[in-house]
């Protein structure tokens, strides 16, 4: 694994994992290096369980009653003091 680069950068650098002993030796395995490549991919995937959608725009009312009662409840606030 030490001749190809960005392997042996993920294992020096990457989180440890099980694979890296199937690299080399009697346990060999050939998927090993695509297993500890794509180990980041297989951990963030299931909190990327559905797509956000846009987000809805706000009903112009809406905007103009916090345009109007937030300066007004902060005056309000102001005063009580």
């Amino acid at each position: 694994f030490l001749t190809d680069p960005k392997l042996a950068v993920e294992v020096f650098f990457g989180p440890c994992s099980p694979y890296q002993f199937r690299l080399v030796g009697p346990g060999k395995w050939p998927g090993a290096r695509h297993a500890i490549l794509t180990q980041w991919d297989r951990t963030l995937k299931p909190t990327k369980t559905r797509a956000a959608g846009t987000p809805q725009k706000p009903c112009l009312l809406c905007r103009w009653a916090r345009l109007l009662i937030l300066p007004a409840l902060f005056i309000a606030v102001f005063f009580a003091l």
